[in-house]
Protein backbone atom coordinates (compact mmCIF):
# COMPACT_ATOMS: atom_id res chain seq x y z
CA UNK A 1 0.00 0.00 0.00
CA UNK A 2 1.06 3.81 -0.60
CA UNK A 3 1.04 6.28 2.11
CA UNK A 4 -2.34 7.49 0.98
CA UNK A 5 -4.02 4.09 1.94
CA UNK A 6 -5.06 2.14 4.91
CA UNK A 7 -2.94 -0.74 6.25
CA UNK A 8 -4.99 -2.33 8.76
CA UNK A 9 -7.84 -1.87 10.74
CA UNK A 10 -7.49 0.77 14.10
CA UNK A 11 -10.71 0.41 15.68
CA UNK A 12 -13.89 -1.83 14.67
CA UNK A 13 -16.88 -1.69 16.04
CA UNK A 14 -19.63 -3.86 17.38
CA UNK A 15 -23.37 -3.23 18.66
CA UNK A 16 -24.30 -5.44 21.68
CA UNK A 17 -26.96 -5.91 24.27
CA UNK A 18 -24.73 -5.68 27.33
CA UNK A 19 -21.45 -4.22 27.53
CA UNK A 20 -20.09 -5.91 30.85
CA UNK A 21 -21.02 -9.05 29.26
CA UNK A 22 -19.23 -8.33 25.90
CA UNK A 23 -16.38 -6.35 27.58
CA UNK A 24 -15.68 -9.71 29.94
CA UNK A 25 -15.72 -12.20 26.58
CA UNK A 26 -13.58 -10.74 24.47
CA UNK A 27 -11.32 -9.31 27.09
CA UNK A 28 -10.97 -13.28 28.01
CA UNK A 29 -11.21 -14.36 24.50
CA UNK A 30 -8.45 -11.95 22.78
CA UNK A 31 -6.24 -10.72 25.62
CA UNK A 32 -7.38 -6.78 25.66
CA UNK A 33 -8.38 -4.58 28.30
CA UNK A 34 -10.88 -1.42 28.56
CA UNK A 35 -8.73 1.19 27.55
CA UNK A 36 -12.20 4.21 26.57
CA UNK A 37 -15.63 4.49 28.04
CA UNK A 38 -17.76 6.23 26.54
CA UNK A 39 -20.87 7.97 28.42
CA UNK A 40 -24.05 10.02 26.68
CA UNK A 41 -26.17 11.51 29.36
CA UNK A 42 -24.97 10.05 32.72
CA UNK A 43 -25.12 6.29 30.94
CA UNK A 44 -22.58 4.55 29.89
CA UNK A 45 -22.78 3.40 26.03
CA UNK A 46 -19.83 2.31 24.83
CA UNK A 47 -16.22 1.24 25.55
CA UNK A 48 -12.76 0.50 23.49
CA UNK A 49 -10.64 -2.70 24.51
CA UNK A 50 -7.45 -3.35 23.71
CA UNK A 51 -3.56 -3.56 24.10
CA UNK A 52 -1.52 -1.04 23.98
CA UNK A 53 1.07 -2.94 22.11
CA UNK A 54 -1.29 -4.63 19.76
CA UNK A 55 -2.04 -1.64 17.18
CA UNK A 56 -5.99 -2.06 16.81
CA UNK A 57 -8.53 -1.75 19.24
CA UNK A 58 -12.70 -3.41 19.45
CA UNK A 59 -15.36 -0.38 20.62
CA UNK A 60 -18.39 -2.42 21.34
CA UNK A 61 -21.77 0.37 21.99
CA UNK A 62 -25.33 -0.91 23.55
CA UNK A 63 -27.31 -1.64 20.41
CA UNK A 64 -30.44 0.25 21.94
CA UNK A 65 -28.56 3.55 21.41
CA UNK A 66 -28.29 2.99 17.94
CA UNK A 67 -30.52 5.37 15.52
CA UNK A 68 -31.89 2.05 14.29
CA UNK A 69 -31.10 -1.39 16.23
CA UNK A 70 -28.30 -3.30 14.54
CA UNK A 71 -28.46 -7.17 14.29
CA UNK A 72 -25.27 -8.50 13.37
CA UNK A 73 -26.30 -12.04 15.16
CA UNK A 74 -24.90 -15.31 12.81
CA UNK A 75 -22.59 -12.67 10.69
CA UNK A 76 -18.85 -12.50 11.19
CA UNK A 77 -17.84 -8.75 10.66
CA UNK A 78 -14.27 -9.16 11.85
CA UNK A 79 -12.02 -11.27 10.95
CA UNK A 80 -8.91 -11.97 13.39
CA UNK A 81 -5.72 -12.79 11.85
CA UNK A 82 -3.09 -14.99 13.85
CA UNK A 83 0.74 -15.08 12.55
CA UNK A 84 0.79 -19.35 11.98
CA UNK A 85 -0.51 -22.32 12.48
CA UNK A 86 1.32 -22.78 15.57
CA UNK A 87 -0.64 -19.86 16.99
CA UNK A 88 -4.00 -21.11 15.45
CA UNK A 89 -3.58 -23.98 17.57
CA UNK A 90 -2.63 -22.10 20.60
CA UNK A 91 -5.74 -19.80 20.38
CA UNK A 92 -7.41 -22.57 19.62
CA UNK A 93 -6.61 -24.31 22.67
CA UNK A 94 -6.97 -21.42 24.36
CA UNK A 95 -10.67 -20.47 23.36
CA UNK A 96 -11.23 -24.39 24.87
CA UNK A 97 -9.44 -23.69 28.13
CA UNK A 98 -11.59 -20.70 28.58
CA UNK A 99 -14.84 -22.86 27.95
CA UNK A 100 -15.87 -20.97 24.58
CA UNK A 101 -16.75 -24.11 22.53
CA UNK A 102 -14.30 -22.98 19.61
CA UNK A 103 -15.04 -24.92 16.21
CA UNK A 104 -12.67 -25.19 13.09
CA UNK A 105 -13.86 -24.02 9.62
CA UNK A 106 -11.70 -24.31 6.57
CA UNK A 107 -12.20 -21.72 3.79
CA UNK A 108 -10.89 -21.29 0.68
CA UNK A 109 -9.07 -18.14 2.03
CA UNK A 110 -8.12 -19.06 5.31
CA UNK A 111 -8.47 -21.45 8.48
CA UNK A 112 -10.38 -20.39 10.98
CA UNK A 113 -11.08 -21.17 15.06
CA UNK A 114 -14.74 -19.87 15.31
CA UNK A 115 -16.56 -18.67 18.23
CA UNK A 116 -19.76 -17.02 19.14
CA UNK A 117 -19.89 -14.16 21.47
CA UNK A 118 -22.95 -13.62 23.97
CA UNK A 119 -24.83 -11.61 21.15
CA UNK A 120 -24.64 -14.80 18.87
CA UNK A 121 -21.67 -12.24 15.90
CA UNK A 122 -19.16 -15.36 15.21
CA UNK A 123 -15.88 -14.11 16.08
CA UNK A 124 -13.31 -15.70 13.38
CA UNK A 125 -9.43 -16.12 14.20
CA UNK A 126 -7.34 -17.19 11.20
CA UNK A 127 -4.71 -17.60 9.11
CA UNK A 128 -4.86 -17.11 5.34
CA UNK A 129 -4.27 -20.06 3.15
CA UNK A 130 -3.58 -17.75 -0.05
CA UNK A 131 -2.74 -14.71 -0.67
CA UNK A 132 -5.68 -12.08 -1.79
CA UNK A 133 -3.82 -10.90 -5.03
CA UNK A 134 -6.73 -12.10 -7.34
CA UNK A 135 -10.57 -11.88 -7.73
CA UNK A 136 -13.10 -14.82 -6.80
CA UNK A 137 -16.41 -14.42 -7.04
CA UNK A 138 -18.53 -16.97 -4.70
CA UNK A 139 -22.10 -17.81 -4.25
CA UNK A 140 -23.84 -18.61 -1.07
CA UNK A 141 -25.74 -22.32 -1.98
CA UNK A 142 -28.01 -24.51 0.54
CA UNK A 143 -25.02 -26.06 1.07
CA UNK A 144 -22.36 -23.42 1.58
CA UNK A 145 -20.47 -21.04 -0.45
CA UNK A 146 -19.25 -21.76 -3.62
CA UNK A 147 -16.70 -20.34 -6.67
CA UNK A 148 -19.45 -18.90 -8.69
CA UNK A 149 -17.51 -16.23 -11.08
CA UNK A 150 -14.13 -14.66 -12.09
CA UNK A 151 -15.08 -11.45 -12.66
CA UNK A 152 -16.36 -8.80 -10.35
CA UNK A 153 -20.00 -7.81 -10.47
CA UNK A 154 -19.38 -4.82 -8.52
CA UNK A 155 -17.81 -1.87 -10.83
CA UNK A 156 -16.16 0.68 -8.59
CA UNK A 157 -13.11 2.05 -10.12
Amino acid sequence: MDATHPDGILVAMLPVADLAVSARFYARLLGLEVLREFVHDGRLTGCSLGRPAAGFGLSLRLRETLAEPADLRGEHPIIWRLADRAALERFHRHAEEQGFAPTLRRHDDAELVVIVDPDGIEVLVGILRRDWDSFEGYELTATGYRRSHDRPLLEVG
